[in-house]
């Protein structure tokens, strides 16, 4: 039977000490392993190398900036074909896709509804004309008074202008002072009502003023009305200032005419029923102009349908294709009907109220005149204030081929946003002429030169770095150490993502060195697995400076910061 020699505690105490001294060799090898391992991926990532190493001099050429987008094409100006209200259809004549000149009978017509429709619009008419007798005597008083006496203290309207629109811009044609006094309001409240004070005009005239109230927020200061002018910055004692007002105003209005004369003038005090104005063109209804615009409608149907009886069907109005037929044959006997069953009497107002509107005219197809397309494209917020309407467009259509085509911007709408993934877009409309095989529903692409210098210095893009204040270039490069070095700080203009225009710091002819542009971040490096997450300090300070896009770092760091292109 064997036996186990037990260790003494001196024993088990070295052999501790060796196991420990063995485990702390190994880790030191790791970690050396691991610095020398990050010392070549930083080489390998960073180090300038004589292949790796690109100069350009700078040049000089033309550089623009582009908003592109695409969509679907879209036939412009298409044209509807109407059926006036009570027409009867008997026969249409055209499909959809036929082509059509102007004058083509597109369908025939049954002439005794033709008939029956102009006897309902000749009625209509003269029930218009007997409204618009009756209103036409109405107008508006030729004088405009005043009913309180005061002190005119504005006059808005000059001889010759439209009430309407002075009332529109100003809220009144003349303003009255009725109780003597011109106030201002003082943020100051070192005062007490009743103190006197002495106001001064901003062309220097003192007035003697009374404090009228004082309250938390504000003074109120009187002053007589006769002399200061409305709205005048005034000062009060030594510092407080503020604009005068009408103390109890009254407004005078109107509604139409224009103005004649001007019976008055500012500053000037006037009596209870004194005339402040004439007006001439002061034939006015609210109704008139409505009943004029319905007689005018009528007018265009009466005219419409005598074309239509006279040529027995309805004629193309346009040259095109046909795009689309509405008109549903085996509805349409069952609407006319209901449409000549309809009383006259039925359809007009008595009084003096207007006639209401015939029937709406039902659309019997629409005609594509050929001649233009519109394509709607997305434009990112940062560039839709750069657009304008009428500026050029070149557009692409792959489905055609590689043909440029010559297009206009004709709208932006800015009234409606899309917003997705945090980008907000809003819509331009641009037209072009119609050519061979372009067809509604194909794709076209769309580039427009929103911003465009001649004659510039420029670079590649990737030649000059830059940071979040500032762009820089190296002009020099040392071969035996693989180092750009000579920084130059740049003023830049506009890019358009390959060449960068150069505004101050370089001429035309100057050399720059750059390398291409790629991800330095540390997030790119592959380790491998099992690799030690945290890197010791006092590592070399053997990297290499300068290093593309970043900056010059000193070795012996725990953590060294390499910011990327």
């Amino acid at each position: 039977m064997s036996t186990t020699k037990r260790l003494s505690k001196a024993e088990r105490r070295n052999r501790r000490i060796r196991i420990g001294i063995c485990i702390a060799a190994i880790i030191v090898l790791l970690l050396i392993a691991a610095v020398l391992f990050f010392q070549k991926k930083v080489r390998q990532n960073f180090a300038s190398s004589k292949q790796d190493i690109l100069s350009v001099e700078v040049s000089t050429g033309s550089i623009s900036t582009t908003v592109s987008g695409s969509g679907a094409l879209i036939s412009d100006g298409i044209m509807d074909v109407t059926i006036p209200a009570g027409v009867e259809i008997k026969k249409v004549y055209v499909e959809v896709g036929a082509p059509v000149q102007e004058g083509d009978i597109l369908a025939s017509v049954d002439a005794s509804s033709v008939l029956s429709a102009l006897s309902d619009t000749q009625r209509k008419l003269d029930e218009l004309d007997k409204q618009l007798a009756d209103v036409s005597d109405n107008e508006v008083n030729s004088k405009i008074k005043t009913s309180m006496k005061g002190r005119v203290k504005v006059i808005f309207v000059e001889e010759g202008d439209d009430v309407s629109s002075v009332m529109y811009k100003n809220g009144a044609l003349i303003l009255l002072s009725l109780d003597g006094y011109m106030a201002v309001d003082l943020e100051s409240t070192a005062y007490e009502v009743g103190d006197s004070v002495i106001v001064t005009t901003s062309n220097g005239t003192d007035y003697t003023g009374t404090v009228e109230k004082v309250t938390a927020e504000k003074t109120t200061v009187l002053i007589d009305d006769d002399g200061p002018l409305y709205q005048d910055t005034v000062t009060v004692g030594d510092s407080d200032s503020g604009t005068l007002y009408i103390h109890e105003e009254l407004k005078i209005t109107g509604y139409a005419g224009t103005v004649k004369s001007i019976k008055v003038s500012e500053n000037s005090p006037v009596k209870a029923s004194s005339t402040l104005l004439t007006l001439t063109d002061t034939s006015y209804s609210a109704n008139y102009d409505s009943i004029l615009k319905q007689r005018k409608d009528l007018e265009e149907t009466l005219q419409t349908l005598i074309k239509l009886y006279h040529n027995g069907a309805i004629l193309a109005p346009i040259s095109g294709d046909i795009d689309s037929v509405s008109y549903n044959e085996d509805s349409s006997e069952t609407d006319t009907q209901t449409q000549n069953d309809s009383s006259y009497e039925s359809m007009v107002p008595s009084g003096t109220d207007a006639v209401s509107s015939q029937e709406e005219d039902s659309v019997l197809l629409s005609i594509d005149p050929g001649k233009r397309m519109t394509v709607s494209i997305s434009v990112d917020e940062t560039d839709v204030l750069a657009l304008e309407v009428g500026q050029e467009v070149s557009l692409t259509i792959e489905s055609i081929g590689e043909l440029t085509y010559t297009g206009t911007v004709t709208e932006i709408d800015t009234s409606t946003a899309s917003s997705s993934g945090g980008v907000t877009t809003y819509t331009a409309t641009i037209t072009l002429d119609k050519a061979a095989k372009m067809l509604a529903g194909m794709t076209a692409s769309a580039s427009i030169v929103i911003e465009g210098v001649d004659n510039a210095l420029l670079l590649p893009d990737d030649a000059v770095r830059k940071t979040s204040s500032s762009a820089y270039v190296y002009t020099s490069y040392d071969e035996s150490t693989g180092e750009l070095g000579s920084m130059v700080e740049v003023k830049v203009g506009i890019s358009n993502g390959s060449y960068i225009e150069i505004l101050e710091g370089l001429g035309e002819g100057d050399k720059v060195y750059y390398t291409e542009s790629r991800n330095n971040g540390f997030g790119n490096f592959n380790f491998g697995g099992g690799m030690p997450g945290n890197i010791p300090g006092g590592m070399p300070g053997n990297v290499p400076g300068n290093m593309p896009g970043g900056r010059n770092t000193p070795g012996g760091s725990g953590g060294m910061n390499f910011p990327g292109n």
